[in-house]
């Protein structure tokens, strides 16, 4: 009887102290989850352990988590894939303002990903994201805007196409100078185009290549070189932004561009977080 006495006391002690522990918090859980996946020899429990963080924090309303969560379910990267989930999840953080979660359902809606394509709710969640100068986001705006079935919007493309040309997009810089040089948008100056489109070189499309030989007897020698020195000055000062780890990534630059991977979603979460502090 003495031993129960004594033992029950010693069990509710360990039971209150473990209760006493402290529980990680959403973010924490998030950031957890996310060192887990880095690395190139990720085991399988590592990747089981992530994706229960990423849920844990995800159910507890953490923004970053819940737009990681869909990143997973849309591409399988922790098991089976779901769209219809990844875009549930794409959609509470895009609400709370999450721009790759807005990013993320743009371009489910833009290319008609496990939903019927619908340009206007593209439109809708591409414009939020760009709004916190996503880049990618403005090109897919470019895209919708000259695209337009039966009405594009030459002017409006140019816009968008030109924020996501100062980021580095190279398409978008192909797509901008083909709108001056036919004349669809600007003064149709033949030496503004040739600017883009030599940036555009710049970074890997080589696309326009043809297009410029074709072009340097039109504008001249003066006007080519002049153009080649305007290029240059684009190039480094594009260049000169991309200080951080969320300033490039895998995919971003294709056609069509993809949002940030999951390894990378926390760099560019804090990123714009700062950005929109400032």
């Amino acid at each position: 009887m003495t031993k129960r006495i004594v033992v029950l006391p010693m069990f509710l002690g360990l039971a209150l102290s473990l209760f006493a522990l402290p529980v990680s918090s959403p973010e924490e859980n998030y950031l957890k989850a996310a060192s887990l996946l880095l690395g190139n020899n990720v085991s399988l429990t590592d990747r089981s352990d992530a994706l229960n963080l990423l849920q844990l924090a995800a159910e507890d309303g953490f923004a970053p988590a819940q737009t990681a969560l869909g990143t997973v379910l849309e591409t399988g990267a922790l098991g089976a894939q779901d769209a219809q989930k990844a875009i549930d999840w794409y959609t509470k953080a895009a609400n709370q303002g999450d721009w790759i979660a807005q990013l993320s359902l743009g371009r489910i809606y833009f290319r008609g990903f496990a939903v019927p394509r619908d340009a206007s709710t593209a439109r809708k969640w591409f414009l939020l994201a760009a709004a916190s100068g996503d880049a990618v986001s403005a090109y897919y705006l470019g895209r919708l805007s000259d695209e337009g079935a039966g009405n594009p919007n030459y002017q409006e493309a140019a816009k968008w196409y030109l924020q996501a040309a100062e980021a580095g997009n190279p398409f978008a810089q192909e797509r901008l100078g083909r709108l001056w040089l036919k004349g669809l948008v600007g003064s149709g100056s033949k030496q503004e185009a040739y600017v883009w489109l030599l940036v555009s070189v710049e970074f890997g499309n080589r696309h326009s290549s043809l297009t410029l030989q074709s072009m340097e007897g039109d504008i001249g020698k003066n006007g080519a070189d002049a153009a080649r020195r305007q290029a240059l000055e684009i190039r480094d000062r594009i260049l000169a932004r991309r200080t951080s780890q969320c300033a490039t990534w895998d995919g971003q630059y294709d056609d069509p561009p993809t949002p940030p991977p999951l390894q990378v979603q926390p760099a560019c979460e804090s990123l714009k977080a700062d950005t929109s502090a400032n």
